[in-house]
Order: C-alpha cells, then structure tokens, then sequence
C-alpha cells in the first residue's frame, strides 16, 4: 500500500482552488511552536544547556597558515603547446574546536550585555555582514539574548546592497570580519545610523588593506574586536532579556534576481514553528546528541539559518565550513572540512550538487566499458531496491565505498533545497553517497514549506507540507494551470509566515492575503501521495509564439544533465518558437572539453567563439532533451557560450546560487543579438 504524505481537509477547496492539505499526522492541529512551549530562538539554546550542558555544540577550525604552490599549466597559442607556472595559495587548517552548551550561553549572555553596555537597546538592530562561520551564530544569538533584531546581509551582497540594508533597517551595530572592512570604509560616509562596529578575525592574521580600513572606520565609529564586547559584558553583567514568541527576530533581505534586496520580518515564533514542525518527522533519522552537521551555506539564507536553530534546539552539533575548504583538493596538511568533520547530515543547493554529480561521472567515464556499465546498472539497481524497500546497503562497500569515503563515509542523508534538482542527480546521489531529500521554503515562511523524508524513494517532488503550514493550490488561468487537475500557484499559511516586508506595507498586502494566505509565487502540482511538486516559478513562464507556456527553470534543471555545461540561462520571449539559450562553462575546463572533442583551436579564448565547438555543445543539449522528452518547443535552437563562470561575485548569481537573469542577460546582449539573428527575429 503506497504511503500517504499528507491529507486533504473536508470541506475545504473551492472552484479556483484545491483543498487544502496537512502533514500527515498534523491535520487536526499545525504546529506552532518546539516542544517544550519554545517559542523564541534563544530559549532553544536555553534549552539545549538544560538538557545537556556540557555536550558539544558549535565546532570550527583555526586558520593555521597559507599554502602556496606553483603548478606548471599547459594551453595552446597559435597552435603550439606553451607552459606557463601559476601560484596558488591554499589554506592549513587545525581539527574541529568545540564549544558546548555552556560555553555557548555563556559567550552570547556576555555578548549580548556587552551590547547593552554599548548603549544598544532591546528592539534595536545589529546588522552581521560576514560569511558563515561560528562568530556568526554567536552574534546572532548575543543579539537574541537582549531581544535585539538581527538584520541578515549576504557578505557577497555588494556596497548598494548593504549600504540599503543598513540605512533602510536603521541598524544600530555593524558585526563584519575584518576582511569585509574595506567596503565599509568605502560607504563609511553614507551610512545613516550605525554607532558601533564589531569585527573578527582569523587566527591567521589580517588580510591585506584591513588594518587601513579600520584605522578610517574609526574616524566615525566605534570600533570593537568581537573579544573586547565580550570583556565589556563581563565586566558589566545585566539581566538576559528573552524575546517573546511574536518578537521580530530577523530582518532577512532576500538576495533577490532584480532590484533592490528585500527586508523579510521574520518572527521568533516562526522559526521555532518550523524547529517543532521538522522535529515531528525527523526524530526517528536522527541520533541526537552524536550526530553531526557540516554548515557552510550563507547564514544570511533562511535554509541555512533555520537549520542552524533546530540543530542546537535538538542537539545536533554543528560544524562550520566553506566552500573554499570544503574537499581536500582546496587545503594543505590537512583534510578538507567534509571528511575531517564527518557528518551524518550535509546540505547543498542544485549547483553544488550538479558540480559534484559531473565530477563523479566524469571519473567514471574514464573507466574502461566494463566499470562503467556495471556501476551504471547498481545506481538502477540501488534505487530499484530502495523503492521496494528491499536490502540495499550490501552495494555500498562493493561498488560505491570511493564515493562514500569522500564525504567521511557517514552521511546518513543530505538535504538539497533553493531550486528543483534534477532527477538524474537525486538518483546518483541516492545510491553513491547516501538519501538525498528535497524542500522547498521561503524566507517568507521562515524557512520551510515542504521537504521529503529520508526513506521517501520517490523523485520529482519536495514532498508534504511542513507540519508548521497547510497548502493548497490556486488556478493560474493565463498559463492554464487549474486547480481541478491538481495544479495552480502555491498558497500557504500557519505560524511560520512572516509579519511583512520592512516598510514596504503595498508589498506586503499582494503577497499576504487578509486571512493569512502567503502567495509563494511558484507554481505546484499534487501527487497521488500527497507530496508537492513544483512546476515552475510563476515569473517564469514564458508564453511563446505559439501561444504555449514553457517552463525555464524546469527546462534549465533538465539540460543541466548535460556534462558539457557548468551553468546554464534559458532565454525565450513571444516572439519565439522555440527557446535558445546562454551556456556558463568554466574557462578552466572549456579547453579541455575542446580538446576531449577533437575541436582545433589557437588560443584557448578562441573556443568560446569556435563555431564548430558551440555546435558539439548544441547537439549535446539537444541530445539531453531528446533523451528527457522535451518537446520540440522546449528544445534549445540555438546557444551562445559564457566562459566567465558565474557566481555572486560578478553579480550573475544570487547569493543563493540562482540565476540572475537580467544580469546575465545584459552582460551577454551581443550573443543574445546575435542568436536573434540567427533565429530570423526582428530586433524591437
């Protein structure tokens, strides 16, 4: 008998909508809050101490040194072969420190006074620019301490953005790490109302050009070491003001794909709804107390930051990382984070996951036929097996321990969210690492709407409402989505949705209906089960000449079984047929990939343009279509080729790893003008 996921409520629907659905055990009441009564962010800590105070919790590494290499690179010019030496520089680093529950309360209480000793009220804002890392959640929660508000900005968001972010949310303190103090003094004399900066940094030292920039910070701040607010609190102790449940905790400005960031008004109880609402369906996966969670995505994001809380709330202890040092290949002396912290849980967005799917497939297709085929036929196999809930552990040390060993060989399930992943990745994943579960969430919804369970075998979907929400799906007439064939635009409500966008109350009122109803703006379908799958984002759907919608991000998650391509943006409009799209491939691997084809070239910046190389890669993308049963007005006619990778850096992608379409679009509008050519449209 196929399980069920959630459950319709009777008398509930209507002519434009579907009933509305609940987690399967919730459907008589939506939780509200973490058990016991844990309505706000620092009583989760609160109660981590009281249930285990001297058990780890918080983990990071020291930078112990730099690493630099010189690696001799070989590339074409003018048909020749040519050596050239490159640096290189790569981090030391020492094992895993930890802090326990004690220590934690004890830091953030000494913070959070330390705070109120800089004449920093409760209600008022600290604003944290810095990149995930344990000073950032001992920020966070010195801030919690004093029922102040935390104010999230990406430390990718660039000057515009956090100059808004700071002005808009008239933050009060400044928390950065010392690495981030040029931009600051580069905006210094247009900040409005920050009094206070704090800073950390690395035991490795101060980057160049720092030292500087604080010296001018000075001249119209106060200027603290995260240390010396510390020493201020204990010196001078004060009462820990706790937050109440409808308290405002964050100010999180969304990343954004156009325009300027977005102040969410995230609640103290909203995220604890989310903490009590996983804790419900996760307890049974987790050993609590023993397990252990490798953090490394933006604290500024939601998924991350939610995840963070439930993880101390639950006793899940939490080892920080970073991109930059996640694998061994990126330190020296040393393993990279991943395999010298060994965790049982890891999170990742699609990108991160596509990266490493091509890595492994690309170090399988180097093996001779027979390997490939045999290892291709176990993860068939493996997911064959799991779907009938049938033994399939036995695989693992034959075919698939490489795998698992680069990743601590203890991962018992990873967690994927931010946009659609694509079934061919969730099905390596699955049999060569271990369960990957998709969700889905919004920063609106305090982080999580939908998720899967572990032992969920299915594929497509991000599976049933969070316990903290009810769903339902309302029709999308001008795209022929109706609720009467189980689809239309997501709407979801409960205690988790925030309290509105900071001022911005025209906004607020489009988004939020007046019965609490948040429109997510993605577009849904129910399966039999009572999971969620989502179509696309209602944005971007793309109505073509023929009167037909076409989907992109789904249609970008599809051609992403490519392993020609890195990144890629799929652009249609009205006028067109059939889409055509711009290509990302890292101009560290462009020159292998045209050599692997046999394409002639003379300098390695030439491929990008070679016409005969933008054709392989065509046919390779329209070969993946075929193989996933596009249709014809799905299938890309025409591409053009980045070879700057995109990241949030050079603005094309959001610190969340999604595309920027209108930048990427504008940074690359000869190529788009020059497919338009080809694809016979009048330039309007």
């Amino acid at each position: 008998m196929a399980v069920v996921y959630s459950k319709a409520l009777p008398q509930s629907g209507g002519a434009n909508e579907t009933p509305t659905r609940r987690f399967h055990t919730s459907t008589e009441k939506i939780v509200d809050r973490a058990n016991p009564d844990i309505t706000n962010i620092y009583s989760a800590l609160l109660y981590g101490q009281q249930t285990r105070p001297d058990a780890e919790i918080m983990g990071k590494r020291d930078v112990l040194g730099t690493v630099t290499e010189e690696k001799q690179v070989e590339h074409k010019v003018n048909g020749k072969m040519e050596t050239t030496t490159k640096q290189w520089s790569f981090f030391k680093l020492s094992e895993y420190k930890w802090m326990t529950y004690n220590q934690a309360v004890d830091y953030t209480t000494n913070l959070g006074a330390g705070f109120r000793s800089m004449g920093v009220e409760p209600k008022n804002r600290v604003l944290i620019y810095a990149p995930t890392s344990r000073e950032w959640q001992l920020c966070a929660f010195g801030a919690f301490s004093q029922s102040m508000q935390v104010v999230t900005a990406y430390d990718t968001l660039g000057e515009s953005g956090l100059l808004h972010a700071m002005n808009q949310a008239k933050v009060e303190i400044a928390f950065l790490k010392a690495d981030q103090m040029p931009i600051l003094a580069r905006i210094m004399d247009q900040i409005e109302t920050v009094k206070h900066i704090v800073y950390y940094q690395d035991l490795y030292g101060m980057p160049d050009g720092c030292q500087e920039a604080i010296d001018k910070v000075k001249s119209k701040f106060a200027v603290y070491t995260m240390d010396e607010v510390h020493e201020l609190g204990v010196k001078n102790p004060i009462e820990r003001q706790i937050p109440k449940d409808h308290d405002i905790a964050l100010v999180m400005y969304t990343s954004g794909s156009t325009g300027k960031p977005k102040g969410v008004l995230v609640e103290h109880q909203g995220v604890m709804a989310v903490a009590g609402g996983i804790h419900l369906f996760i307890e049974p996966y987790i050993d609590y107390g023993q397990d252990v969670i490798l953090s490394y995505l933006p604290l500024s994001h939601v998924l991350a930051f939610f995840v963070d809380v439930y993880c101390m709330y639950s006793g899940i202890r939490v080892g920080y990382g970073t991109p930059r040092t996640l694998t061994d290949d990126s330190v020296r002396e040393c393993q990279g984070d991943i395999k010298e912290l060994r965790p049982m849980v890891m999170m990742g967005v699609p990108q991160v996951w596509n990266t490493i799917r091509a890595g492994m497939l690309k170090q399988v297709n180097k093996s001779s036929w027979l390997v490939r085929k045999l290892f291709y036929n176990a993860v068939e196999l493996k997911n064959a097996l799991r779907s009938h809930n049938l033994p399939h552990s036995f695989m693992d040390n034959i075919v698939f321990k490489k795998t698992r060993e680069a990743t601590g060989g203890r991962l018992k399930f990873v967690i994927t969210g931010g946009a659609p992943i694509n079934r061919n990745v969730q099905k390596l994943m699955n049999a060569a690492l271990c369960p990957m579960i998709q969700g889905f969430g919004m920063t609106e919804a305090s982080g999580l709407l939908s998720v899967q369970l572990p032992d969920d075998p299915t594929f497509n979907n991000v599976g049933a409402p969070c316990p903290s929400v009810e769903m339902k799906l309302v029709d999308v007439p001008e795209a022929k989505y109706f609720a009467k064939d189980g689809k239309g635009e997501i709407w979801v409500r409960g205690p988790s949705i925030f309290k509105g966008y900071l001022d911005n109350d025209e906004l607020t009122r489009e988004t939020v209906t007046e019965d609490g109803w948040l429109k997510t703006g993605d577009i849904g379908q129910w399966t039999d089960q009572g999971q969620l799958t989502i179509i696309d984002r209602k944005k971007n759907l793309v109505k073509l000449v023929s009167g037909e919608y076409i989907a992109l991000e789904a249609l970008e998650s599809t051609y992403k079984n490519s392993l020609y391509i890195h990144n890629i943006c799929v652009v249609a409009d009205s006028r067109m047929s059939q889409p055509c799209a711009i290509v990302n491939i890292d101009d560290n691997q462009i020159a292998q990939m045209a050599d692997n084809a046999g394409i002639h070239y003379n300098n390695p910046s030439e491929i990008a343009t070679s016409q005969d190389f933008i054709k392989a890669v065509l046919a390779d993308l329209q070969q993946v279509a075929r193989q996933n049963n596009l249709t014809k007005q799905e299938t890309l006619t025409a591409i053009r080729i980045d070879p700057e990778l995109w990241s949030p850096e050079n603005d094309r992608l959001t610190p969340a790893m999604k595309l920027k379409r209108t930048d990427i679009r504008d940074h690359n509008q000869d190529k788009l003008e020059d497919m338009y050519r080809q694809m016979g449209l009048d330039q309007e």
